[in-house]
């Protein structure tokens, strides 16, 4: 890093700074911290959406995964998985939480069922979205420490730093700040990748040189189509974007108040098929950039020599191929996904949390300033959170690949919830209790996968049972499966239990289902 990649990252984050404090002037009432005053138009909602979701989570996994021995560049199914969600997204769940005017999804768990399943739902979405947001501080800080040639034990530092820069985006300017930022950050980054990509490709040797490689080292060998315990499989890649996407759209605070910034109906559906039509597509780079960068240590082992695990591909191909300028470019682009990323999920969390405080625990209304005050606290307390869920990510990313993390900590608690919303969504029949049973059984089932890996001792310790012998098998089920787990599991135990209990008083259903929409602008 020299003066002039220092400059580029200064002046960026002065332009963030600036943006974030002139949108403060707008933040007066709870809609505005939460929602931008329900006043946005698609576009900046559907780049918003994008810019949420996407993190160094991704670009640093998905790059790592392709530079994996036996890593493929078919990780990017969950892109196809995800555009192809889109359409059944978009029919279940806008038309319905748009008109019903919430500010958070589990308010609408508690018009549907009761309070007991509304604080299940918070708290599901809580442990996903602060252990994704953990993850993101953990991998930012990854790149980081390598671009800037400073030593492991400078990690924990830079996973603070992350966890305060987000904090304060969001303490600022609330969902104006976010929004507005994302829109600058999503330029930068786009900007920084597409530069990446043709210095890459010619430092590497061009793109027949590339090809080469990759088809030396079987990079585009197709995966299995299913096989449980392969990790990544036609069918698991797929399902992980699929399930993703439905989750992330219709039972996770962070997308659904994003597009619930919008000023109509009309105006969210379009801002959702913007954001799966024409910006999701854009992450099928990834793959092609973490190929790229394979490529050139295969004619640099002295570089490769460089990582300790194939997450360091990014850092080290940035911090020791790209040039002054581009490297801090580079910098600024991951400051721009982990800044992005962290201050939606905050504000977020921060959302859910005051909604379900008041509503349930406080029981009287705030004044404006008083919900803006608590809004900003529960934004602190939450950053405060995210910074030590990095320091126990870090551990756990001493053994595994970033998007294998996000599996474990966030998928268990993700696809439960999507589990909880389309029993809700989609059926008449299901009951409070109902969904209960069903989200306990579908947590545990989900947990016990990595939990019987980690419990069970070693092959031929201890003489086998049958049960042993079942729970080391459940061991072995891919990490990909996690969400989809979940959700079946949580949908089927769920109605069958509803059907123990007397049925739903048709209030607690009519206006409340994908099947009969509350009064508002027709499909």
């Amino acid at each position: 890093m020299n003066w002039l990649d220092w400059l580029l990252i200064a002046a960026y984050m002065t332009l963030l700074v600036w943006v974030a404090l002139r949108q403060q002037s707008k933040v007066h009432q709870q809609d505005d911290v939460f929602l931008a005053g329900r006043s946005m138009s698609r576009w900046p909602v559907a780049i918003s959406m994008y810019m949420a979701l996407f993190s160094t989570n991704t670009l640093l996994g998905v790059t790592g995964w392709v530079n994996r021995p036996n890593g493929t560049i078919w990780i990017g199914l969950q892109v196809v998985g995800i555009v192809l969600a889109a359409p059944v997204v978009i029919w279940i769940f806008p038309s319905l939480f748009m008109r019903l005017r919430i500010t958070t999804a589990y308010e609408y768990l508690q018009l549907r069922f009761n309070r007991q399943v509304r604080s299940i739902g918070t708290l599901f979405f809580l442990g996903a979205r602060v252990m994704w947001m953990a993850t993101m501080a953990y991998s930012a800080s990854l790149v980081t420490v390598r671009m800037f040639g400073w030593s492991d034990a400078q990690q924990v530092w830079m996973i603070a730093l992350f966890g305060l820069m987000g904090t304060l985006f969001a303490f600022a300017g609330g969902m104006y700040s976010v929004i507005w930022t994302d829109v600058i950050q999503f330029l930068v980054f786009m900007v920084a990748l597409l530069l990446m990509f043709v210095m890459g490709v010619y430092l590497s040797g061009g793109v027949g040189s590339i090809l080469e490689t990759a088809l030396e080292f079987h990079k585009f060998a197709p995966p299995p189509v299913f096989d449980p315990s392969v990790e990544l499989t036609l069918v698991s890649g797929l399902l992980l974007g699929f399930v993703g996407m439905l989750a992330s759209s219709g039972a996770d605070q962070l997308i659904l108040q994003t597009y619930l910034t919008a000023k109509s109906e009309e105006e969210a559906k379009a801002a959702l098929w913007r954001n799966a039509i024409y910006l999701k597509p854009i992450s099928m780079i990834f793959p092609l950039l973490g190929l790229i960068m394979f490529a050139y240590f295969q004619k640099h082992p002295e570089t490769a020599a460089l990582m300790r695990s194939s997450d360091d591909a990014l850092p080290v191909f940035a911090s020791n191929v790209l040039p002054a300028g581009l490297r801090g470019l580079m910098v600024m682009a991951v400051v721009s996904a982990v800044v992005s990323s962290l201050t939606s999920g905050l504000a977020a969390v921060s959302a859910a949390l005051q909604t379900h405080a008041v509503q349930c625990w406080y029981k009287r209304s705030l004044s404006d300033t008083q919900s803006v005050r608590m809004a900003r606290l529960l934004i602190v307390l939450t950053g405060i959170m995210i910074t030590l869920g990095g320091f126990f990510v870090k551990v756990l990313g001493e053994s595994n690949n970033v998007i294998q993390i996000l599996n474990i900590v966030m998928y268990p608690f993700s696809g439960v919830l999507l589990g909880i919303f389309l029993l809700g969504v989609l059926t008449h029949r299901t009951n409070g209790k109902g969904a209960l049973v069903g989200a306990i059984v579908g947590f545990l089932a989900t947990i016990c996968v990595p939990l019987s890996k980690l419990l069970l001792p070693p092959d031929g310790s201890v003489p086998e049972s049958e049960w042993i012998a079942l729970f080391r098998e459940l061991g072995k089920v891919s990490t990909f499966y996690f969400g989809f787990l979940g959700t079946i599991m949580t949908i089927v135990f769920g109605y069958i239990a509803s059907l123990l209990f007397a049925p739903p008083e048709e209030h607690q259903w009519k206006g409340l289902t994908r099947w009969s929409l509350p009064e508002g602008t027709s499909d």
